[in-house]
């Protein structure tokens, strides 16, 4: 089972993803924020129907990986959202349908966090970053309809379950 309708065309821009990943840190997030884009002006180049989309919460689907990164298609079913959270490695992101909410946090301490920044995120958007930090977000789909967005981490999912650092509690103020 391929998630994947080009998998040759895409297979070459992830490894070229991949080479990338291995030189500067401005080298790699622009590969990948051109990688992102590439995927999301080609839709056809994701087998939808074969996306793991829970019918709550948030489904994750593995599309490449190396020992330098990963990459992933996730689905937002209505009401999905992520907690208040920072990466251990580099985190780019786009939305290929759907919309999502991003919100940006400040810490106030190890675990709690003020919100900074509130915006809703349509097809087409792309963010990249470095965990240079602090970078807390929290992503959510509140929407009617299920989300789909595609995130290129500096992990291997091998070794670790997660990209996810540290996450937080929301502090009033």
């Amino acid at each position: 089972m391929t998630l994947l309708t080009h998998p040759a065309e895409v297979e070459a821009m992830l490894a070229d993803l991949a080479l990338a990943a291995r030189r500067s840190p401005d080298a790699y997030l622009a590969s990948a924020r051109t990688t992102l884009l590439n995927i999301l002006a080609r839709p056809d180049l994701l087998d939808r129907t074969r996306l793991v989309a829970p019918p709550e919460g948030l489904g994750r689907n593995l599309l490449f990986g190396t020992r330098a990164l990963s990459v992933w298609a996730m689905v937002w079913s209505p009401g999905a959202v992520t907690p208040v959270h920072d990466h251990h490695c580099s985190c780019c992101f786009g939305l290929l349908s759907g919309s999502l909410r991003e919100t940006w946090y400040r810490p106030i301490s190890d675990t709690h966090a003020v919100a900074t920044l509130d915006v809703v995120r349509s097809p087409g958007y792309v963010a990249c970053m470095m965990p240079s930090g602090p970078n807390l977000h929290r992503i959510a789909n509140d929407g009617p309809e299920a989300a789909i967005s595609i995130h290129v981490y500096g992990y291997d999912h091998r070794a670790q379950a997660s990209s996810v650092h540290r996450t937080y509690e929301v502090a009033a103020g």
